[in-house]
C-alpha cells in the first residue's frame, strides 16, 4: 500500500484533531493496551515437568468436573462483579471471581495472591481465548466490562471469553497502585530527583502494607495464566494479548505450549529479547517513518516542511522560554493547564503516536501549528492519551515487572547511540526513567534482584501464532514481528504498514471489522493462513485528509 500524504488544502486543525483523536479512542477500546534472571532451566524443564505431570492431568480432570458442574472450578465467585457495573449486551453471561495462586509458584505451600477473572459465556465449546492486557500494568476487567463495545471487538466465533487481570494490577489482590503518584502530573515529565522521590515514597507504601515486590516478575505472571487456566478447567486456551500482554502469551505459552491452542499476537513484544533495548530506537524509527512519508508527498512536505528542522525549532524556543498551555480532550473531561518544556512537547509527540496510523495524517500538521507558535492542538492530544492510557496503571507491577527484568540488563549507552535526532535524544531519552537515561538509578530505588533474563528464555517454537505488526508503531517496532515470524514454526505475519501501535485496534477502525475478520479466521484454523486482503483497504494518508474536510 503507498503512503500519502494530507491533501493540500489545509484542514481545520481543531476539526482535525477532533477526528483523530475519535479513532483514537476507538481503537483504544481494544487494547483496554504501552513499555529477570530466574533460571530459564526451571522455567524449560521443571515447569513443562509439572505441566506433563500434573497440569494435563489435573486441567483435564477440572475440565470433566466443570462440564458436570460449573460450581467446581476453583473459582471465587463475585455476585457483585468487583463492584463493576456490568455494561456489555448479556451480563447475566458474565461470571466475575479470583483464583487464589501462590506469589511463588516455586513454593506453592506458602504466601498466596488472588487474580480477577471475568469469564464471558460463549455458545461455542471451542478452546476459550484468554485476554491479556498490556502497560505491564494496565488492567483489564473493570474497562472491558464497562463497554458494551469492548467484548465484541475481543468476541471470537462466539467462544467462552476470560479477561484477566494480571498480578498486581486492577481488581487482582493485592493491587500494586500507589497513592503517592495520584497528585502527580506525569504529563508534564517531572524532573528525575522528583520522579525519583515519587517512586520512593510509592515502594515504602506498598512494602510498608506488607508486599513483596520481588514476587511481581515476568515468569509468575506467566505462571498465573496456567493456574487461572486449570482452576477453570480448561485444557487448551487461545492466548490473545496486545503488547506487554503479547510478551505474557508467549512466555506463557513457552511454561506450557501444550496448554496453548494458538496464539494472538498484537503488537508483538518478544520475551527471549530485551525489549526495553528497542524503545527508544522504536520512537526514533517511527518518526523517521513518518518525516520520509510527509517529504514523499508534496501535498504534506510543501506546507509542513522537514518534520526533524520543526521539531529542533519547537524544541529551542521551549528551551528558551516554555509556554503554559491549556487544552482540553476533545472526547471530553477537565481542562490540562502545564507549562510546556521541550521535554514536555516530546512526551506529547510521543502520545500522539498512539494514534491508530500513527500520527502520519496529522503530527507533522501539529508540530509545524507548534512551531508557528500554537501549541494547543498537539496539548490536546496530549490530555487524551493521559485519560485513555493511563487511567488506573499499576506503576508498583510495573516498576517490579521491569525492574526485576528487562531493566535489570539495560545498556543506557546503546539505547542512547541509537537514537540520531537531537531533540529525541536529548530531550526524551535524557529524562525516561525505565528504558533510558535513568533507567538504573530507578531500580535501584524500586531495589528488587534481578529474577528473568530475556536472553536464557527460549521460545516455544510450535505453537501457532497470528502476529499483527503496524509499520508507524514507536513502542512495539514491526521488526520484532519480523523476527518472531521467522522464528515461530507456525505462524502467519500480517503486516499493516500504514498503522501503529495496536494495528488489530486500528483495522477494525480503519477498516470496520477487518481484525477481528483475521482473528476468527485464524482461530478457526491455526494451520492455515487467514485472508488478510482486508488490509488493503485502510484508507491512505490522502483519504483522511478528505474524511478530516
Amino acid at each position: 500500500m503507498r503512503t500519502t500524504a494530507l491533501r493540500r488544502g489545509r484542514p481545520s486543525s481543531t476539526v482535525l484533531v477532533g477526528l483523530a483523536v475519535a479513532l483514537f479512542a476507538a481503537a483504544a477500546c481494544d487494547a483496554t493496551d504501552d513499555a529477570d534472571e530466574t533460571g530459564d532451566a526451571v522455567e524449560t524443564t521443571d515447569a513443562d515437568e509439572t505441566a506433563d505431570a500434573e497440569e494435563t492431568t489435573d486441567a483435564g480432570e477440572a475440565a470433566d468436573a466443570a462440564e458436570a458442574d460449573p460450581s467446581a472450578t476453583d473459582l471465587a465467585i463475585d455476585e457483585d462483579c468487583f463492584g463493576v457495573e456490568v455494561a456489555v449486551p448479556d451480563p447475566d453471561g458474565v461470571t466475575c471471581g479470583t483464583v487464589t495462586v501462590p506469589l511463588d509458584h516455586d513454593t506453592p505451600d506458602g504466601d498466596t495472591i488472588d487474580i480477577a477473572v471475568a469469564a464471558v459465556a460463549g455458545e461455542s465449546d471451542a478452546a476459550p481465548v484468554y485476554v491479556l492486557n498490556g502497560g505491564p500494568g494496565a488492567p483489564l476487567v473493570a474497562p472491558v466490562l464497562g463497554q458494551p463495545e469492548a467484548v465484541d471487538r475481543f468476541a471470537v466465533d462466539d467462544r467462552d471469553l476470560v479477561l484477566i487481570d494480571q498480578r498486581g494490577v486492577g481488581r487482582s489482590d493485592p493491587e500494586l497502585s500507589c497513592a503517592a503518584f495520584d497528585d502527580v502530573d506525569e504529563g508534564a515529565v517531572p524532573d528525575t530527583d522528583e520522579s525519583l522521590e515519587v517512586l520512593a515514597a510509592c515502594r515504602d507504601e506498598l512494602t510498608d502494607a506488607g508486599v513483596d515486590l520481588a514476587a511481581f516478575d515476568h515468569t509468575g505472571n506467566a505462571e498465573d495464566i496456567h493456574a487461572v487456566r486449570a482452576a477453570l478447567g480448561h485444557d487448551e486456551v487461545v492466548l490473545r494479548g496486545a503488547s506487554y500482554g503479547s510478551h505474557l502469551a508467549l512466555h506463557a505459552a513457552t511454561l506450557d505450549p501444550a496448554g496453548v491452542e494458538a496464539l494472538v499476537l498484537n503488537s508483538p513484544a518478544d520475551p527471549s529479547e530485551n525489549y526495553l533495548q528497542e524503545f527508544a530506537p522504536g520512537f526514533q524509527g517511527a518518526l523517521e517513518r513518518v518525516a520520509e512519508a510527509c517529504a514523499a508527498d508534496e501535498r504534506c512536505a510543501e506546507p509542513f516542511g522537514d518534520l526533524e528542522e520543526a521539531m529542533e525549532a519547537v524544541v529551542a524556543r521551549l528551551a528558551d522560554q516554555p509556554e503554559e498551555v491549556t487544552a482540553a480532550p476533545p472526547i471530553g473531561g477537565d481542562e490540562v493547564t502545564r507549562t510546556y518544556t521541550p521535554e514536555t512537547f516530546l512526551a506529547a509527540v510521543f502520545a500522539t503516536m498512539y494514534l491508530p496510523d500513527g500520527g502520519a495524517a496529522i503530527l507533522p500538521l501539529l508540530v509545524h501549528e507548534a512551531r508557528e507558535g500554537d501549541l494547543e492542538p498537539i496539548a490536546s492530544m496530549h490530555a487524551t492519551q493521559e485519560q485513555l492510557l493511563l487511567a488506573d496503571l499499576s506503576h508498583g507491577m510495573y516498576h517490579s515487572m521491569v525492574c526485576t527484568g528487562e531493566a535489570a540488563a539495560f545498556d543506557a549507552d546503546a539505547g542512547r547511540e541509537a537514537v540520531g535526532w537531537s531533540a529525541v535524544q536529548d530531550h526524551w531519552f535524557a529524562h525516561q526513567t525505565i528504558g533510558g537515561a535513568h533507567n538504573d538509578a530507578t531500580c535501584e530505588v524500586w531495589d528488587v534482584p534481578a529474577a528473568f533474563d530475556p536472553g536464557e528464555l527460549t521460545l516455544a517454537d510450535d505453537v501457532p501464532a497470528l502476529l499483527v505488526t503496524g509499520g508507524f508503531d514507536h513502542v512495539t517496532p514491526p521488526e520484532t514481528g519480523e523476527r518472531l515470524h521467522a522464528e515461530l514454526q507456525t505462524s502467519y505475519l500480517v503486516e499493516a504498514p500504514t498503522l501503529a501501535h495496536d494495528p488489530l485496534g486500528g483495522l477494525d477502525v480503519m477498516v470496520e471489522g477487518c481484525g477481528a475478520s483475521i482473528v476468527e479466521a485464524f482461530v478457526a484454523d491455526p494451520t492455515t493462513e487467514p485472508d488478510t486482503s482486508c488490509v488493503e483497504r485502510i484508507p491512505s494518508r490522502d483519504a483522511l485528509g478528505d474524511w478530516f474536510g
